[in-house]
């Protein structure tokens, strides 16, 4: 069988002695995640959200996590990475909380599933809930000290 001088891809990648060399470049095997670079603490609670748009409509939701810059709602309806809402929620002992949010990520179902089997970080991944992460926009100081205090179990 004789060999061609031309490579495929695959070839390249293969026997390249320096990928910067190389023009080719992969689609990440793996979605990222963002488990351990967090700014601030963030805890597990589930709280009812009303998520209301610019026109005045409300969507009940529920969080997943809250952090003093954001908090994730579980949602398989979900809003475009930017869009921003008046986000209304509860917090027992610290009253009520209503603050405008950017839609930051998007955590989607179908998504999920795709990477369930790679393992590692893409196992990591697929254990998410589907739905969005908000990061708290204009948030005055009382507010993210509540927040703040929220988040701190006091």
């Amino acid at each position: 069988m004789q060999r061609n001088d031309i490579f495929t891809d695959t070839e390249i990648l293969m026997f390249a002695h320096n990928l910067e060399d190389s023009n080719i470049r992969r689609t990440p095997q793996a979605q990222p995640t963002f488990n351990g670079i967090r700014r601030y603490n963030r805890c597990q609670m589930t709280l009812d959200v009303v998520v209301q748009d610019q026109d005045g409509w409300e969507i009940p939701l529920e969080s997943v996590d809250i952090s003093p810059t954001g908090i994730f709602v579980r949602s398989n309806f979900l809003f475009e990475v930017g869009e921003v809402h008046t986000l209304i929620f509860e917090v027992q002992g610290k009253g009520l909380f209503r603050v405008q949010g950017r839609v930051a990520r998007v955590e989607e179902p179908d998504a999920q599933a795709d990477y369930a089997g790679l393992g590692g970080l893409g196992a990591m991944s697929a254990s998410m809930t589907p739905g969005m992460g908000y990061e708290f926009i204009e948030t005055h100081e009382k507010t993210w000290q509540d927040l703040c205090a929220v988040v701190a179990g006091v």
